[in-house]
Parts: C-alpha cells; sequence; structure tokens
C-alpha cells in the first residue's frame, strides 16, 4: 500500500506529547521515524500514567497514542560517541523533530545551528512553549499553561462568575502537534521544490493564541477584553446548550433567526411564538434572548433528548448531542470513517486507537505498529548506519546505547 511520506526518515527528539504527537502523525502517514530516547528511563510519557492525572489502564495509552508507527533507539546523547550515532542519524535524515528547551538542546549538541551544518537539507521542527524568542524563550510550559491559561482560552470558557474551566487531557498538545506537522510538510515541500532546509517553529501559546482567534481579533480592534458568555443571555437564543427531560444536554448553533425561527416555533409546538412582538425580528430575538432561552428552556424539559432529537432532524436543524466519550466511540458516524482503526497490540490484544486526525485517499494512514520498547530498535538502528555487532556490543558496554 503507498503511502504519502514513504522514504522520508524523520529522527524524533521529544517527550511527553507535543512533539512525539507531530512525529506520530508522520509516521501515520509512512514516514520512518527513528525515536531517540536517553537509556535512563526513556521517554517521561513511558510515566504518565502514574502521575496521578491519568487514569491506569491494561494498556499505557498516552504512550501509544503518540508513539505508534516509531522505532526507539536508546542514546546517552552526553557521552561524546552518542552524540555521534546521532549524528549519524540526522545525516541521513529528511525531518528532525523536537521540544525539548533551547539550554538542553544547546548542552546536548541537538540545537539547529549545529544540526544543520551536518545536514543542510534538514527540515528542524522545534515545538517550543512560548516561542523561538523573547524573555519567557526558555520557560517551562505544558499546555495547561501556555496554550489553555495564557493565550486567553481559559478567561473565556465557563459560566460568568463560575471558577475557570480546567484543561482536560492532552488537548493543546495534540492540537499543536497537528500544527505543527503542516509546518514540516510546508517545509518539505519548499525544500522538494529548492533543496533547501529550514527550520520550523511552532508554539503551545501560538497554538492557543490563533485557536481563540475569534476572541483575541476583536480585542486587538477595540482594546476591550473579551467575556464569558452566559448561557441565560447569549445574546442569541438559537446560539445556546439546552437540557432536555432525562438530564441530556444538546447544542443548538443557528446563527441566522430569520431562517430558522419559525421552524423551530413550530417544532416545539410554539408556533405563537412566530409572530410574539417580542421575537418577530432577529434583532428583537437578540435583545431579548433571556425571555427566549426561559421559554425554549421550559419547553425542551417536556421531552428527552432522543424524543427531541427526532424531531430536529425532521427540521434539518443545525444541533448536536452533548456526547461523552463512551457515546464517541460508538457512534456510527465515528466507526463509518474509521476513526478509531483495530490494530494487534504488542501484548497480543487487539485495540483500538484514536486515528490522525485527516485522511487521504489515495495514500491512507495506517498504524502499522504500536509504540516501542525503550531501545527495541537500537542494534537494527545501529546496523543500519554500518557499525558492526562488536561496535554496537562495545558502546553498550560503555553505557553509551542501551
Amino acid at each position: 500500500m503507498k503511502s504519502a511520506l514513504s522514504g522520508i526518515k524523520v529522527v524524533d527528539f521529544a517527550t511527553w506529547v507535543m512533539g512525539p504527537a507531530t512525529a506520530a502523525i508522520l509516521a501515520d502517514c509512512g514516514a520512518d521515524v527513528i525515536k531517540i530516547e536517553d537509556p535512563a528511563g526513556g521517554d517521561a510519557i513511558r510515566g504518565l500514567t502514574r502521575t496521578g492525572v491519568f487514569p491506569i489502564a491494561a494498556v499505557n495509552y498516552p504512550l501509544e497514542l503518540v508513539n505508534r508507527n516509531k522505532r526507539s533507539v536508546a542514546i546517552n546523547l552526553k557521552a561524546p560517541k552518542g552524540r555521534e550515532v546521532a549524528y549519524k542519524l540526522v545525516e541521513r535524515s529528511d525531518v528532525f523533530v523536537t521540544n525539548m528547551r533551547h539550554p538542553a538542546l544547546e548542552k546536548l549538541g541537538m540545537d539547529y545551528d549545529t544540526l544543520s551544518q551536518i545536514n543542510p537539507r534538514l527540515i528542524y521542527a522545534h515545538g517550543s512553549g512560548y516561542g523561538p524568542a523573547g524573555p519567557d524563550r526558555d520557560r517551562p510550559a505544558f499546555d495547561e499553561l501556555a496554550f489553555w491559561a495564557r493565550s486567553g482560552i481559559m478567561s473565556v470558557l465557563g459560566q460568568p462568575g463560575t471558577p475557570p474551566v480546567p484543561l482536560h487531557g492532552a488537548i493543546g498538545d495534540l492540537i499543536s502537534g497537528a500544527i505543527m506537522c503542516g509546518g514540516i510538510l510546508a517545509a518539505l515541500f519548499h525544500r522538494e521544490r529548492t533543496g533547501e532546509g529550514q527550520r520550523v517553529d511552532c508554539s503551545l501559546y501560538s497554538c492557543g493564541i490563533w485557536a481563540a482567534a475569534f476572541d483575541i481579533q476583536p480585542t486587538l480592534l477595540s482594546g476591550e477584553d473579551a467575556t464569558r458568555m452566559s448561557r441565560k443571555n447569549t445574546g442569541n437564543p438559537l446560539y445556546n446548550t439546552y437540557q432536555a427531560k432525562d438530564g441530556k444536554w444538546f447544542q443548538f448553533v443557528m446563527l441566522q433567526t430569520d431562517r430558522w425561527w419559525a421552524d423551530v416555533c413550530k417544532a416545539i409546538g410554539r408556533e405563537d411564538l412566530i409572530s410574539d412582538a417580542r421575537f418577530d425580528t432577529h434583532e428583537k430575538r437578540c435583545s431579548n434572548s433571556q425571555e427566549a432561552i426561559a421559554i425554549l428552556d421550559e419547553v425542551f424539559a417536556t421531552k428527552t433528548r432522543e424524543e427531541w432529537a427526532q424531531i430536529f432532524d425532521e427540521y434539518q436543524f443545525a444541533w448536536a448531542p452533548q456526547s461523552y466519550t463512551t457515546e464517541v466511540i460508538s457512534d456510527p458516524q465515528a466507526l463509518a470513517n474509521n476513526y478509531f482503526p483495530e490494530v494487534e497490540h504488542a501484548s497480543g490484544k487487539r485495540v483500538r486507537f484514536v486515528a490522525a486526525p485527516f485522511q487521504l485517499t489515495k495514500t491512507p494512514l495506517r498504524i502499522r505498529s504500536t509504540a516501542p520498547a525503550l531501545g527495541q530498535h537500537t542494534e537494527e538502528t545501529l546496523l543500519g548506519l554500518g557499525y558492526t555487532q562488536e561496535k554496537i556490543q562495545e558502546l553498550r558496554s560503555q553505557g553509551v546505547i542501551l
């Protein structure tokens, strides 16, 4: 089966989620990804489920999600001979992905200036917390901090007067990894035309700002803070969340109330609201949204969400249920698009994983293998670089490799 990035070699010198997620998408596209890990424990994500933040499962799912389709090489980069191995890999690679901080990269000789001298055609992709310049260039960062809190996203979510809404899972890391993947592909396309390698910079902070652009752009124009939106007064009663009789919630997004208002009134059995003087124009519906929402709240509490779903779909309303994760993984729409492909895990179990967020028709993405054990491919990789068995054993005895 053809793959879009077949023949592209990637060195993944990254940790936690953002950098590894970037390389995982490239691997799903068919790139040969070699992950460099420290022999003393490897990527920190291997122990993420022991931090008390994420639940422990039968499979180390954080590791698997962002390290599938990769080969692991355990090299001590603090040792000169270890760096020599890494440089041989870089010399033969197309892309280098990292999200280590600048001081650590410079100390280990894995910075852009060093590696671009070794391989001028290299696409060097650096994912950072706050960007390649500025006073906080080397500030410690996670997506909860740079993507979520500092970008402004946290300030606009939740009901007014309630505590800030925390980020859940690794939303910022995964989104940022996908965005950085796009930058890498653009750089590869440029290299294809010119032969010129370059550095790609992407930060959690920049991706958070981009994600919050519909709140930040008006602030750029007005100088005023974006504010939280109360569901009791959204400014448009057809752009809101509502709760059904069975306690289940759903979301309306019908921004053009002149188009939808009459049908909504018919659907809920309140035709009298069509000509109600409070709601007979779009402007009135918006200025009197609090009253309209109170009426809709009462009506929607009279039927279950499934009962409303049949009615909404009959009228082709723009709506969606608030789904729990158990509902998402069994959603016929997700299954029809193979968003949870099943693969053979190293443990021998058949396990479903979340697919990369885009699909290609001619060169489909595939999960060919699950995450490697630490150093699982060190020997075969060094043999491919021209090292002899004797030299590999010598490096292993010296603690340079695992």
